[in-house]
């Protein structure tokens, strides 16, 4: 008698998914995409012109800079579509708390 191969045992074959999950990216929509710009002049911003954050190191906001460079970060990784599994992540890095955290840079710089 032989012995049936180890993969076409029948503990192997229930172990075994019907199909394999894939992965979707995220679809780039308009509102990936304009978050995305948005990051983009954000960076450009403080690159080009680092004097909207205060004109000498004693009068810089870097609590502003950090709220700023935080919602560009979380624009970044919304606008290329990477979307986390965990929800709270997931709600960190979306489109709505990007634009929060960069309109809320942009106000602590202006006022």
């Amino acid at each position: 008698m032989s012995k049936p191969a180890m993969g076409n045992s029948p503990s192997a074959q229930k172990n075994k998914p019907a199909t394999e999950p894939v992965e979707k990216p995220a679809p780039l929509d308009g509102g990936r995409v304009l978050v995305f710009c948005l990051s983009l002049m954000v960076m450009v911003l403080i690159t080009a012109w680092p004097h909207f954050l205060g004109s000498t190191p004693d009068t810089m906001d870097h609590n502003a800079a950090m709220v700023l460079m935080f919602g560009m970060s979380c624009g970044f990784v919304y606008g290329i579509g990477f979307t986390p599994k965990l929800r709270i992540w997931r709600w960190l890095f979306s489109g709505w708390s990007a634009v929060v955290f960069m309109c809320a840079g942009v106000a602590m710089v202006v006022t």
